[in-house]
C-alpha cells in the first residue's frame, strides 16, 4: 500500500494521530514495551542531516523504519525541511505492508506528540497560543493544538515575516480562531498560556523573563546537542521539565544537555510524559506552574503514527496498492 500526503490526512484523523502519540510516549515509559535504533550523519554538506529511525511497540504496532534528510536551507526553496520514506512492515513475519510519505508521517507525529504533552499539561482553560516559527512544523502545530484546546488566540513570529504572513493567511482558512503576527517573539510569548517553538535555532528564541505564570512551553527543535530553542533562565523557573525519552534528552537534549551542565536540571528531576501518563507522575501541580516539555522524536513516534494511518487507510480503503 502506498500512502500520500493527501491519504495519509484522510485516513489519520488529528484525534487518532493525537491518541497514536500518547500511546508512544506510554510504550518509551514501559521497560520492554517497545523495540527501536536510529542512526544520523551529516549529508553531502554540513548543514544536512541523512537519518534512519527504526520502532515498533511490542503486540500493538508493525515495525516502521524511517529514511530521509533534514536541509534547513530548503526553507528558502518553499520546501519542508524534512524528506523522508517510511516503511511498515508486519510484526509477525516481515512481510513489506505499506510505504508512507515519511514528510507527512513526521510533521504529523511531531506536532501531535506536542499536542498529546500540552493536553496532559496544559491547564483546561488554555486559550492563547503563542508559536515561534512558520513553517510546515509550525502550521501543523496550530492544527494539532487548535485540537485539544479551544484557541481564542495564536500569536505567530519567525524570522521571515514573509513566510509568517503566509502561514497566518493559510491557517486562518482552516482554524477558527483570532490570529496575529507578533513583531518580536517576546511579544508572541507576552501572555500566551501555551508556547510553542518549531525552529532548529542554536540560540535561544524563548527566554525565561518572558514567560509567564502558568505557562506550558514545548519545544520542537532541542533534539540534538547544538538545539538550544530555551534559555537557562526558563530550566531554572520551571516547575518540573518532561520530555518524552528521559535517556535520549540526557545524551542529546540541546537545552538539557546545557542545564544539566549549569547546575539548572538535575538529570534526576527530568520526566518522562509517559509516566504522567500512566498516573506515575502529576504532571501539574500548581496552575501558577511554568511547565517546560521537550520533544526528542523517537521512532515508535513514527511506527504508532504510521500504524495508525495504516489501519485507517485498510478500513476506509484509502491508499493505492502495487505488486511487490
Amino acid at each position: 500500500m502506498i500512502l500520500s500526503d493527501r491519504d495519509i490526512r484522510r485516513a489519520l484523523p488529528l484525534d487518532r494521530a493525537i491518541a497514536s502519540q500518547k500511546q508512544a510516549y506510554v510504550a518509551a515509559a514501559t521497560p520492554g514495551a517497545a523495540m527501536g535504533a536510529g542512526v544520523a550523519h551529516a549529508g553531502t554538506s554540513a548543514e544536512q542531516l541523512v537519518f534512519a529511525l527504526t520502532g515498533g511497540i511490542h503486540g500493538q504496532t508493525g515495525v516502521a523504519c524511517k529514511f530521509g534528510m533534514q536541509v534547513p536551507s530548503n526553507r528558502l526553496r518553499g520546501l519542508p525541511s524534512v524528506h523522508a520514506f517510511v516503511t511498515l512492515l508486519d510484526p509477525e513475519s516481515g512481510v513489506p505492508l505499506a510505504c508512507l510519505n515519511g514528510t507527512t508521517i513526521t510533521t504529523m507525529r511531531t506536532a501531535c506528540g506536542i499536542a498529546a504533552a500540552a493536553d496532559l499539561l496544559a491547564p483546561p482553560g488554555s486559550a492563547r497560543l503563542a508559536v515561534i516559527g512558520s513553517g510546515v512544523q509550525a502550521r501543523e502545530a496550530v492544527r494539532a493544538i487548535a485540537a485539544i484546546r479551544p484557541l481564542s488566540l495564536v500569536r505567530l513570529w519567525s524570522r521571515d515575516p514573509t513566510n509568517c504572513r503566509s502561514a497566518v493567511a493559510a491557517l486562518a482558512s482552516e482554524v477558527d480562531t483570532n490570529f496575529e503576527i507578533a513583531p518580536t517573539a517576546q511579544a508572541a510569548i507576552a501572555d500566551s498560556d501555551i508556547v510553542v517553538t518549531c525552529t532548529l535555532s542554536h540560540d535561544p528564541v524563548v527566554r525565561g523573563e518572558w514567560v509567564g505564570k502558568g505557562a506550558t512551553v514545548l519545544t520542537v527543535g532541542s533534539y540534538h546537542p547544538a538545539g538550544r530553542e530555551t534559555d537557562l533562565a526558563l530550566t531554572r523557573w520551571a516547575a518540573r521539565t518532561f520530555t518524552d525519552d528521559v535517556a535520549k534528552a540526557l545524551g542529546n537534549g540541546g537545552a538539557i544537555l546545557e542545564a544539566v551542565s549549569a547546575g539548572a536540571l538535575a538529570a534526576g528531576d527530568l520526566v518522562a510524559i509517559g509516566d504522567v501518563l500512566q498516573g506515575r507522575h502529576p504532571g501539574r501541580s500548581s496552575a501558577d506552574d511554568i511547565l517546560l516539555f521537550h520533544s526528542m522524536g523517537l521512532g515508535i513516534q513514527d511506527a504508532a503514527a504510521a500504524w495508525a494511518a495504516y489501519q485507517g487507510a485498510l478500513a476506509a480503503g484509502i491508499g493505492t496498492t502495487v505488486a511487490f
